[in-house]
């Protein structure tokens, strides 16, 4: 050991000289060959993201991307990664593009402080530039919701296929006294890997799934105001809730399809229980009737609890109703 030492400190010592004329001449061709290439593939008005999350994630970010460049005389958004929703909705209104020549790391990058609560700060940057980060606050979007409603118009593969469900769905419950006019209420559970303890990462970080008593809560809300209505439930928690919910007759229960199909399902009813989590925010906004939520989202103190600066309030709607 000690002569492999010896010879490393010979080696370096004769020879360091020179790898460090040669590490110094890759820099250099490095940083000349970095310039010209942001120089060639330069982007003006345009802001860059990578993507980053699964689908409702990826809708807020794009929510955020259309007024913020909305904002900037409609800026070009370039995606520095495929775009997820592509293939799910019509994105109509929203100026973007794939960019495959790495032009996006060429400018500065801009992080949002909270990954659920609205970054005033943002609104004064100039472009271009890159942004990361999850936006995820009604307010990066106030005043453009109709645009941002026809952006996620389902592609319509979707919404065929939600169509016909739906109406399978209540043609199932005619002998229950379900009809054309009962009213519909779409229950998203989110569950899965926010109690899996394989999978710490969501539990040590602060975040709180819904409770049984919760989905009793939200279910007594919406029978007590309606006296016809029944509820359709999704989402990666249904074992779960087909046990909560075995006393009620007027449930279905929808199989695992997938993501989109699932949203596509829910946003044709008439009003929204959410338990947690991102994907049941986005049915209840897309759905836009009365829109129930678990209001213990995360564990005060936690990692989670930071990320919503001080309350929920820049994340959930106004007229929203939290439950216990």
């Amino acid at each position: 050991m000690k002569n492999i030492k010896n010879s490393v400190i010979i080696f370096l010592h004769r020879k360091g000289r020179t790898l460090l004329k040669v590490l110094a001449v890759v820099l250099f061709v490095y940083f000349i060959s970095r310039k010209f290439h942001c120089m060639v593939f330069k982007l003006e008005n345009a802001v860059c993201i990578s993507i980053t999350g699964r689908m409702a994630n990826a809708m807020f970010q794009e929510a955020f991307l259309y007024s913020f460049s909305k904002k900037r005389h409609n800026s070009e958004v370039v995606f520095s990664s495929e775009n997820p929703l592509a293939d799910i909705f019509t994105l109509d209104g929203l100026n973007w593009r794939y960019d495959n020549t790495y032009s996006c790391s060429c400018y500065s990058l801009y992080q949002d402080k909270w990954n659920c609560a609205y970054d005033e700060s943002l609104e004064s940057l100039k472009l271009p530039l890159q942004v990361w980060g999850f936006f995820q606050s009604w307010k990066y979007f106030k005043g453009d919701e109709e645009e941002i409603r026809r952006m996620f118009t389902f592609q319509p593969r979707l919404q065929k296929a939600a169509k016909d469900q739906l109406e399978t769905i209540v043609a199932s419950f005619a002998n229950k006294g379900v009809t054309e006019k009962t009213v519909l209420v779409g229950v998203h559970v989110r569950r899965g890997d926010y109690v899996n303890k394989k999978e710490y990462f969501f539990i040590d970080y602060g975040y709180n799934v819904a409770t049984e008593a919760y989905i009793h809560n939200a279910i007594t809300f919406f029978q007590e105001k309606y006296q016809d209505v029944l509820f359709i439930v999704c989402g990666n928690g249904v074992a779960w809730a087909r046990e909560v919910m075995k006393s009620y007759e007027r449930v279905h229960f929808v199989n695992d399809i997938s993501p989109p199909r699932d949203m596509a399902l829910l946003t044709r009813t008439h009003h929204t229980i959410m338990t947690v989590g991102t994907f049941g925010w986005w049915i209840g906004w897309l759905t836009n009737g009365t829109t129930v939520y678990y209001k213990n989202t995360y564990q005060e103190g936690t990692h989670f609890s930071k990320e919503f600066n001080g309350g929920t309030k820049d994340h959930f709607i106004a007229n929203w109703i939290g439950l216990d």
